[in-house]
């Protein structure tokens, strides 16, 4: 029997209030999930952030991306265990990527079902360094062709699987190889992708287009179940 489910603790960002009432009320619907704040950009909600802690920030981005990334920051000063999902109707590759870049957990289009939202949010909350990406076909052709390092086909799998949260040892299993090769790996990617952590890889890989979002939801899935 499977137990009752933790339960996720959520602020909502939109300007547009509208919008936003409408995000508050589907997650008010779901008994694993409280909404704890919601508001525009500004102080105040980033206050309120920094008081309550919640584990998920549900946040709007702006058109040029400023203020998310702004409040990204912020958020990060605050709350920094507190997790951001972008709820947007902008997808342009280089926001896309520069969003990521600055904190942000996951990428969800204002256009994605509720369904998809739900899932997202619960993904992001229980794995640890987990990056979810739902965007255009477009926005990921667009980012597939920014410059980019060239990541070798095993590099580009570790990178997936870390993105789903296994480990190391974990990871050795999945792809039947030694746990010092999938440190290897992890180490020529870093070195390709100029960062010194598994997260930061993660974010660098999708920000330039070279892991997809398709693959992370199917690693998801598959590791899921088990």
């Amino acid at each position: 029997m499977t137990g009752p489910r933790e339960t996720i603790r959520v602020v909502v960002i939109d300007n547009h209030m509208l919008f936003r009432q409408g995000l508050v009320q589907i997650l008010s619907s779901e008994p694993d999930i409280v909404v704890v704040g919601e508001g525009g950009f500004g102080s105040e909600t980033t206050d309120v952030i920094g008081q309550v802690k919640p584990d998920i920030v549900l946040l709007d981005s702006d058109r040029g991306g400023t203020l998310a990334i702004q409040t990204l920051r912020e958020l990060r000063a605050v709350s920094a265990e507190s997790k951001a999902i972008m709820v947007t109707a902008h997808d342009e590759p280089r926001m896309v990527g520069s969003l990521i870049a600055a904190g942000a957990y996951a990428y969800v289009l204002k256009s994605a079902t509720r369904e998809e939202l739900l899932i997202t949010l619960r993904t992001v909350n229980r794995a640890s360094g987990h990056v979810v990406v739902s965007v255009s076909r477009e926005t990921v052709q667009g980012m597939n062709g920014l410059d980019r390092p060239l990541l070798s086909r095993r590099e580009r799998e570790v990178i997936v699987l870390v993105a789903s949260g296994l480990r190391n040892s974990e990871i050795a299993g999945e792809l039947y190889i030694s746990e010092g090769t999938v440190k290897r790996h992890l180490t020529n990617a870093y070195s390709k992708l100029g960062v010194e952590s598994r997260m930061s890889a993660v974010k660098r890989a999708i920000s330039l287009g070279i892991v997809s979002f398709g693959e992370l939801f199917e690693g998801s899935s598959d590791n899921g179940d088990g």
